[in-house]
């Protein structure tokens, strides 16, 4: 994946589920991550992908500001038939001064537009055949069936444990 050449004063990478905290990373950002991370794992229309071992890489500029990248990481041997790896894919935006509530909405967006908007094309989440949109409610960030504005689940919790 090609990454503009900015001085960074921060680069972290982790698992797409965990850890839970990170050495100096912005751990709202690490957080938000996390919770798009785990609903990441249901709710797809589109290629059987393997998302488990997927790498998030968070990269903090000295405003404040991050990008993000989403990354294939190592496919495992037991899964390798008929799946197929993440295209990677980054975006710009976050703020480490913004909520983790605020940021796991934005980066749920971000990752639902990047899937939708590439080949393979990728519906995630949907709920029958509907996307479920990313948004703030009362504080907390959740996802919504737009049509009849009804609660799904809070981002993080989408996927049966």
């Amino acid at each position: 994946m090609y990454l503009p050449d900015i001085e960074y004063v921060g680069v972290w990478s982790f698992p797409i589920m965990g850890p839970d905290a990170l050495d100096d990373a912005p751990a709202n950002v690490v957080e938000a991550c996390q919770a798009v991370g785990k609903d990441l794992q249901c709710r797809w229309h589109g290629p059987d992908t393997y998302m488990q071992n997927c790498v998030w890489t968070v990269s903090l500029l000295d405003d404040g500001h991050c990008h993000l990248a989403l990354d294939a990481g190592p496919r495992p041997k037991h899964k390798s038939a008929g799946t197929s790896p993440l295209r990677g894919f980054g975006f710009g935006g976050p703020h480490t001064e913004q909520p983790v509530q605020e940021l796991t909405a934005l980066i749920a967006g971000e990752v639902q537009d990047e899937l939708a908007g590439g080949f393979p094309f990728v519906h995630w989440p949907i709920e029958k055949d509907r996307f479920l949109m990313p948004t703030l409610r009362a504080g907390r960030a959740v996802w919504v069936v737009r049509s009849t504005d009804r609660i799904v689940s809070e981002i993080g919790e989408l996927c049966p444990r």
